[in-house]
């Protein structure tokens, strides 16, 4: 049996607050053969998403706490060099959860072919084509339901779930606003994702400038921001305004507690529904089907943060969990063909 060395990164100290690359540390564990129905994949790219700000402390669903030294888990792209399944022989593109990990044994039941279209770059399977994209996608068909003539708010909107919501929100008709948080960010709703307005929420006279891309007030909104954020949206809502709760990103930083303006919500008559990915994945095939369309097309732009290295992933980490991310984070650990 032969017995490589793979870089990994791993828990260093339990995170307070906004995470620093701190936290992690850049470690080296042994990886074996593949047994039988088990598969040694290359990591390609890695995704970062905020939902592991919780897993670090068992705070996701039922998702384990990591403990300090265990490998940060996470979703990748990444080829297979070794099976022993025949199934899935070596060559085979997949999908899984290595962690951040340059090599990863698996059990082939956990991996996913994967294959985009022509011209599109695999990663697309970690954001548009993947789980941010899902959610996207369900919460606009599901929870916004755009019809021409809405307004629709998108928070987060240059990242990956916005990046791809905002644009299918467009395609249905309706004004799409932007909320971002830097001016950088606004350039880059408008002038490559085709938003037509974008408001930076750290400007001072956000509110204002909210209130003027939203004349008619605001019939749907993806929230993804924090509770100031949320509360003045939800005072700006039209009647029979539809809102989805996607992220909670002070409180997944540890913050106090968001709380939701009843008030505002009976003024609105709105519906407000909460956004948990996994209850959609029905709409799964559908949504890699349409998106897929629109990247081929062009009508849909792939918006990464693209960083080069394992090493990178604890700033990646860092720099996503503090908003200062520029589109779906992305790692790369390999340059496969």
């Amino acid at each position: 049996m032969s017995v490589r060395k793979s870089t990994c990164v791993v828990l260093a100290a339990v995170p307070q607050g906004v995470p620093g690359p701190e936290i992690f540390t850049v470690a080296t564990e042994e990886v074996g053969d593949p047994g039988p129905g088990e598969a040694l994949v290359q990591v390609s790219d890695l995704s970062l998403d905020p939902y592991l700000r919780t897993t670090l402390v068992g705070r996701h669903l039922d998702d384990p706490v990591v403990p300090i030294g265990g490998v940060i888990p996470g979703r990748a792209v990444g080829r297979v060099v070794a099976s022993a399944d025949p199934s899935l022989p070596a060559g085979s593109w997949v999908l899984g959860e290595t962690g951040w990990r340059e090599y990863a044994l698996l059990p082939t039941t956990q991996l996913r072919p994967i294959a985009v279209p022509d011209g599109v770059p695999r990663s697309a399977a970690l954001g548009a084509l993947g789980m941010p994209g899902l959610t996207a996608y369900a919460a606009v068909q599901r929870h916004l339901r755009p019809v021409a003539g809405d307004t629709v708010v998108i928070g987060s909107a240059t990242g990956g779930v916005g990046s791809v919501a905002g644009p299918l929100a467009k395609l249905a008709g309706a004004r799409t606003v932007a909320l971002v948080g830097d001016d950088a960010k606004a350039k880059t709703a408008v002038q490559t994702l085709g938003y037509d307005a974008a408001v930076v929420r750290t400007a001072p006279d956000w509110i204002e400038q909210l209130a003027a891309a939203c004349p008619d007030r605001i019939n749907g909104y993806l929230h993804m921001g924090d509770a100031q954020t949320l509360e003045v949206v939800m005072e700006s809502l039209a009647v029979g305004a539809r809102v989805s709760l996607c992220g909670l990103m002070d409180q997944t930083n540890g913050g106090p507690r968001t709380m939701l303006r009843a008030g505002a919500v009976m003024a609105a008559r709105a519906v407000v529904h909460g956004m948990v990915v996994y209850d959609h994945f029905d709409l799964a095939a559908e949504q890699v089907e349409r998106v897929a369309d629109l990247l081929r097309e062009g009508r849909l732009h792939l918006h990464e943060d693209r960083y080069q290295g394992l090493a990178s992933a604890p700033e990646a980490f860092a720099r996503l969990m503090s908003g200062r991310n520029h589109g779906k984070v992305v790692v790369q650990v390999a340059a496969l063909d």
